[in-house]
């Protein structure tokens, strides 16, 4: 039997708060104050008694072994500190937001020039950076406590130097995420990546094979993507199939599915088609309300079918927008784009800066981030995010 793998838990501070993060799957919790405190001092001195004391002393008033057991034994994640508290590593800024996640566009050059491609990939940007630049970045955003990134493109892979940047990225973070188009890959890039043991592969089919090689432009595509998925999952790396899903393509979700489960994929999941890049061009991009329900039905089905073999990330074509709430885009995640510049997701324009002429500090300042909520285009999310105007930090003073 498989070992069940412990959570791995950091605190990442906020100008206005904390959170409390799970490495590996990347969920977070928001902390009071207080609960870092408690957090950061039984982490030290792994005793609820003596922190009991400490916050006696520090409070001035009298907090009992008891009085703080209870207040830890209110929610399943802290009441596991009573019998076994995890080290904590403090990350953030109090000043600024930093993120804890990234997304690195290495180029925007692509073998392919898909006519729905939202970031219009194909030739590359002017001055796009250099693969020495992106190692020198990647040291800095591991250094200020980023733990997750994505490398993508155009296809990420057509970087000179990207085996380095790839390797350097297994190296610095706990978790990295590949995404290619699957096409050209050579057999030492499969035997390097499956030996980096913390990196996981999402490669895009877009219906079946006929109709990907329609939507992406070259004859052939869909067999030779499938191919290096199947080589991939061959060689144990965690394989993700991602599907554009779109008026052309929607009724072969169910196969695409079947094609993933018979390479070996790890896991698939669908989006809509965005309005964004080339795609703007296109006259038929939204799913009708009756094609929409299809594919929630195709979903349905194939989870009872495969519900073992693969995982499916749950459709809801509706709320699916290229970012989410949950990712507080700029606050919290950053899309660094091939030239440098930083923006909050990878379907936004604005920037808050450049990566190399601009420090961390200043990139993430809240008033920076304000502005750039009010300058925003296409990402609907940052507009969303509303933080509150109470600070509650550790070791505040009233």
């Amino acid at each position: 039997m498989q070992a069940i793998e412990e959570p791995e838990y950091y605190i990442h501070l906020q100008p206005h708060s904390a959170l409390l993060v799970e490495r590996k799957s990347m969920y977070y919790f928001r902390l009071s104050g207080e609960a870092v405190e408690i957090a950061l001092l039984l982490a030290k001195n792994k005793s609820v008694a003596k922190t009991a004391q400490v916050l006696s002393i520090m409070k001035k008033e009298t907090i009992s072994e008891q009085d703080l057991t209870d207040q830890l034994a209110a929610h399943p994640i802290t009441e596991a500190w009573i019998h076994k508290v995890p080290s904590f590593v403090v990350t953030g800024s109090t000043r600024s937001y930093l993120p804890i996640s990234c997304t690195l566009q290495l180029t925007n050059g692509c073998n392919l020039f898909c006519s729905f491609c939202y970031s219009s990939s194909g030739r590359r940007l002017k001055g796009e950076l250099k693969a020495e630049d992106w190692i020198a970045i990647m040291h800095r955003l591991a250094a200020n406590g980023i733990n997750d990134i994505t490398l993508t493109g155009g296809e990420a892979r057509l970087i000179k130097g990207f085996k380095e940047i790839v390797t350097t990225a297994s190296s610095l973070f706990s978790t990295v995420n590949l995404f290619s188009n699957g096409l050209n890959w050579k057999d030492d890039e499969v035997n390097l990546i499956s030996n980096l043991a913390n990196l996981s592969v999402q490669i895009s089919i877009d219906g079946s094979p006929k109709i990907h090689d329609q939507l992406r432009g070259k004859e052939g595509a869909f067999v030779e993507s499938i191919n290096t998925i199947e080589k991939l999952s061959n060689h144990g790396v965690p394989t993700l199939v991602a599907m554009t899903v779109n008026p052309n393509n929607y009724q072969t979700v169910a196969e695409v599915i079947e094609y993933c489960v018979n390479a070996g994929a790890s896991g698939f999941r669908a989006g809509m088609t965005l309005p964004l890049g080339r795609a703007e061009q296109l006259d038929t991009l939204s799913l009708s309300q009756e094609q929409y329900q299809d594919v929630q039905a195709q979903f349905f089905e194939a989870n009872k079918k495969y519900q073992d073999q693969i995982y499916l990330q749950v459709w809801d074509g509706k709320n699916n927008e290229g970012c989410t709430e949950y990712s507080t885009p700029g606050y919290l995640q950053w899309y660094i784009r091939a030239d440098g510049l930083v923006t909050p997701c990878q379907i936004e324009t604005e920037a808050l800066g450049h990566i190399l002429e601009d420090s961390f500090e200043t990139l993430g300042r809240p008033a920076n981030l304000q502005a750039l909520q009010q300058r925003a285009r296409t990402c609907r999310c940052l507009a969303k995010v509303n933080f509150p105007d109470e600070v509650d930090l550790p070791h505040s003073f009233a």
